[in-house]
């Protein structure tokens, strides 16, 4: 409620001095006093009314909660330089009851992808290379599209998703488990049952190994399927594999594995403790749920900088004030101009440089089994959302409808608080 002045409008008060108090007549000292008396009744009001829609949307949301099959969540509302609104509801374990909390760190799955595109727009500013740069001409190994061997694939092609790389079937490949798997389908339905047999057969591999075995021509995991028969430049198609061949051109250019890297960014920038990977064995892992509300093993990503990250709620609502205020030019990350290249597409399109855009909104989703994760902000007002849960919605409409639920309840309030 970082905009309410609730407490503050004694402070405006103006003081009468003696020499006023002599010289002013009786009436216009009482005038002043009732326009101070006016003013001062309007700011406690203000801040009441702040005050009142902040229960508000609390009471709310814990309905929304009590009538779901939600385990928990967080959820956070922002402005240009605070926090508006900033709760947690339920559980992250819930056979202990161990409350959600603002300061556990959760997978923010494809959110992740954001901060490739400030790699990216980094390397860009320190003259270290263009979107326009073909990466054929930064890869120790070729990657060509086998539909359109002449047509060079850039930078900028793998950032907005149009690069002609494909992920499709390499996602039985993509992730290996890190624990036993013993569960049965009738648990947690058919598709995650044959999603996780196949990951438990998987080993761990590098980033750059295994975007060498599933594009390079003598790959082990190579396929025509990898590609897509529309040129590059020609189609948008989300693709992990692209996004993780973008964050390994960044390995490339500074000498650091990415996941360090970004490490090093998040201390310095943001002040965030280590640890922000879940591909990391040591990092302790929050509770996952399918959406049977069964635990998931755990299961760790190959194609990390995809949508391996974790951060808290608390860390992810100061990234997103940081990104609204480089949005607006306050921002020491990077310039005005990257971030309005980084948050834009010249053509319109569905992405900027590894950001979503829809009309005013620009952000990203995120999902995978045990966690479903939103987070965008309105570019003409400067206000930000994030809503976070450690339950995924694959398969289950219900559950997807109740998390739309709360993220409209969020819009219905965010210019209340």
């Amino acid at each position: 409620m970082a905009n309410c002045l609730i407490g503050s409008s004694l402070l405006l008060i103006p003081v009468l001095t003696i020499a006023e108090t002599f010289s002013a007549s009786k009436t216009k000292i009482m005038d002043k006093i009732k326009n101070v008396f006016i003013v001062t009744l309007m700011l406690l009001s203000t801040g009441s009314y702040c005050q009142s829609n902040y229960q508000n949307l609390t009471k709310e949301l814990l309905k929304e909660y009590k009538n779901s099959n939600l385990t928990g969540f967080a959820v956070s509302i922002v402005n240009t330089d605070s926090i508006l609104y900033n709760e947690a509801f339920g559980y992250e374990n819930i056979a202990i009851e161990k409350k959600y909390s603002l300061n556990q760190r959760f997978n923010i799955a494809s959110i992740s992808k954001t901060f490739i595109g400030i790699g990216l727009m980094k390397l860009v500013e320190e003259g270290k290379l263009e979107l326009s740069t073909p990466i054929n001409s930064i890869l120790p190994f070729p990657v060509v599209n086998p539909y359109h061997k002449n047509q060079k694939i850039t930078v900028e092609h793998l950032a907005r998703h149009t690069s002609s790389i494909l992920f499709g079937e390499l996602g039985t490949k993509a992730w290996y488990l890190d624990s036993e798997f013993l569960l049965e389908k009738k648990e947690i339905g058919k598709t995650a049952y044959n999603d996780f047999r196949c990951w438990e057969k998987n080993s761990k591999l590098e980033l750059g190994d295994f975007l060498r075995e599933s594009l390079s021509l003598e790959g082990e995991f190579y396929s025509k399927k990898n590609f897509s028969k529309k040129k590059p430049g020609e189609s948008y198609d989300y693709s992990n594999l692209g996004a993780a061949l973008a964050a390994y051109i960044i390995e490339l250019k500074t000498g650091i594995k990415f996941n360090q890297y970004v490490e090093n960014f998040v201390a310095k920038e943001l002040n965030f403790k280590s640890g922000v990977w879940r591909h990391i064995s040591n990092n302790e892992l929050p509770t996952s749920y399918f959406q049977t509300k069964v635990e998931t093993p755990i299961h760790r990503p190959i194609l990390y900088p995809t949508g391996g990250m974790i951060l808290s709620c608390n860390e992810l609502t100061q990234y997103l004030i940081e990104m609204i205020k480089g949005y607006n030019g306050n921002s020491q990350i990077l310039s005005l101009e990257s971030f309005t290249t980084m948050m834009s597409n010249p053509d319109n399109g569905r992405s900027g440089i590894f950001w979503e855009l829809n009309d005013n909104k620009v952000g990203h989703n995120g999902g995978n089994y045990g966690t479903t994760c939103f987070m965008s902000f309105d570019k003409e007002t400067g206000i930000g959302k994030i809503f976070m849960t450690n339950i995924s919605s694959y398969n289950n409409e219900d559950l997807l409808k109740e998390m739309i639920a709360i993220w409209k309840k969020l819009g219905e309030y965010e210019n209340k608080l």
